[in-house]
């Protein structure tokens, strides 16, 4: 008598629980479609695996608009935490460098070949002497520097020899054309080889020099450098986000992705997420199976 109250709701909850457990299973089985006679059979391939490329655009559409849009990648570049990461960065290298005993040239080759760091100096002075020496070429300095001689030695005649220190004022011009045209050639030919060696020596201390000098007790520079770098990243999250965003296509790499994985891979990366929810779902048809078995009892 007793089995027959109990044999309906368990007949029933065990129903539910195979029901549900067949239903998500064949969410994703069979992987591929079987054929009998030619004919597909039905529910094969299993639902997931028939629609992956649908669900795939679909997933990277929803992640695309909704998820990682512009505003929320920029919200969350632009947060608090982010900028205090990259200050944060700042006074790390700062500190740490502050210590560094490598010259600039050791510190650097770890990054750059050391033949690298040569050729680099070596052009950048170049380059620099060049526009020096070409602006000193160009300019009047010559007739600067003679016109400065000049006036000089004019005062100390007037103001010691008299008389002849006002005969001198008549010989000024002349004496200044004349140095002004000898220090513009002078200048012309031998400026750049003066300026290369001032700014090869001063590159070549440079490098020799260790990194600690230029970074400890240099706080007003660190609060430059990391106010510089802060308006930086702000100036290109907010005016150039746009554009890297359409450049990736997020959208595209999310869907290729999700079209890449094999169908076993899904399913592993599904149930891990989902599974304590999918096994609530199993357990909840098992319920519901119980439930309606025991009405059924009571209705008879």
């Amino acid at each position: 008598m007793f089995y027959t109250y109990l044999i309906p709701p368990v007949l029933g909850a065990v129903i539910g629980y195979l029901t549900n457990d067949l239903a998500i299973r064949m969410l994703f089985r069979p992987h591929h479609p079987h054929y009998l006679w030619g004919f597909k059979l039905p529910f094969t391939p299993g639902l997931i695996p028939k629609e992956k490329g649908r669900l795939a655009f679909s997933i990277a559409e929803a992640i695309n608009e909704n998820l990682l849009d512009k505003e929320t990648v920029e919200k969350n570049l632009l947060s608090e935490d982010m900028l205090a990461k990259i200050a944060q960065g700042v006074d790390s290298f700062f500190d740490k460098q502050s210590e560094n005993q490598e010259t600039v040239w050791q510190f650097a080759s770890r990054f750059i070949p050391a033949e690298s760091i040569g050729q680099i100096a070596t052009s950048t002075a170049d380059k620099f002497s060049n526009k020096v020496a070409q602006k000193i070429a160009d300019s009047d300095l010559g007739r600067t520097i003679s016109h400065k001689v000049v006036e000089y030695v004019m005062q100390k005649l007037s103001s010691n020899m008299g008389l002849l220190g006002a005969f001198g004022s008549a010989l000024a011009e002349p004496a200044e054309n004349l140095l002004a045209k000898h220090l513009d050639v002078i200048l012309r030919e031998n400026s750049g080889e003066i300026v290369h060696d001032m700014v090869g020596d001063q590159v070549a201390n440079f490098l020799e020099t260790p990194m600690c000098n230029y970074f400890k007790g240099k706080e007003e520079t660190r609060a430059q450098v990391k106010e510089m770098l802060l308006s930086a990243y702000k100036s290109i999250i907010t005016d150039h986000l746009p554009k890297v965003l359409e450049a990736i296509d997020l959208r595209k790499i999310v869907e290729d992705r999700i079209k890449e994985m094999d169908v076993e891979e899904m399913e592993r990366l599904i149930l891990q997420v989902m599974k304590k929810e999918l096994r609530a779902i199993i357990w909840l048809g098992a319920l519901l199976g119980g439930v309606i078995g025991l009405f059924n009892l009571l209705l008879l």
